[in-house]
């Protein structure tokens, strides 16, 4: 009969109980991972996910304030040149008389209107052009002239009208006489013209009308004839 070492054998039991032990403790845990899948949490965005998607956010609900415009700039005020506040350096024909004057007064006269053969200091032969004498027979000055004169061709049926306004300078004194000249010379109580009207250029024979109104007297009209041909110059 062979001994048997005790120690032997319980080391033995043990070690077999050991591995009974592994095997059902490996067994559990190979059944509880196959019967409960792990299933993923959802990813936690990072703070800079977050910030960029708060910014995106922040700048699609709140819109920029809008930069208001300026006042566009006051368009430059310009005066037509044919308006009688015109720069008086230049003369344009006028298609109306914007002459208004409803004074009864008769203070103001028209003497003589020249458009040719025209005399000029002591006697001197001064260049055509139009001229018009005029008289103050009230006892007060007459002040605010104004002339309208039209060119008219009989022939051809063209006129041409011209309109200017004296200077607040310009004053017939009671009782006295004045002339003024359309010549262009710069001379005083002698005023522009336009180089170019019918009155240069049309060589036919001419009818010209002058109107003149001052301040508180009625205005007066005269009407003069213009023979064939162009303007004379000055020997």
């Amino acid at each position: 009969m062979i001994a048997i070492n005790p120690t032997h054998r319980l080391r033995t039991v043990l070690v077999t109980v050991g591995l009974i032990a592994s095997g059902v403790t490996a067994a559990s845990c190979s059944s509880n991972t196959a019967a409960k899948p792990v299933v993923p949490s959802a990813p936690v965005a990072s703070n800079t996910q977050s910030a960029t998607q708060n910014t995106v956010a922040t700048g699609a609900t709140t819109p920029t304030a809008a930069t208001t415009p300026s006042a566009p700039p006051s368009p430059v005020d310009s005066v037509p040149l044919t308006s009688p506040t015109a720069d008086p350096s230049v003369v344009l024909p006028v298609a109306d008389n914007p002459i208004k004057n409803d004074s009864t007064v008769q203070a103001l006269v028209i003497d003589s209107v020249l458009v040719e053969n025209n005399v000029g200091t002591n006697g001197a032969v001064a260049s055509d052009h139009l001229e018009i004498a005029l008289s103050n027979s009230s006892t007060a000055d007459l002040a605010g002239v104004e002339v309208f004169y039209t060119y008219s061709d009989p022939s051809t049926g063209v006129t041409e009208s011209y309109y200017t306004k004296l200077p607040d300078s310009f004053t017939i004194a009671a009782g006295a006489k004045r002339v003024i000249h359309f010549d262009d010379t710069g001379a005083p109580d002698h005023f522009p013209v336009n180089k170019f009207s019918l009155y240069y250029t049309d060589t036919n024979a001419m009818d010209v009308t002058v109107e003149v109104s001052a301040k508180g007297a009625a205005a007066q009209t005269a009407t003069i004839q213009k023979d064939p041909g162009g303007t004379e110059a000055a020997d």
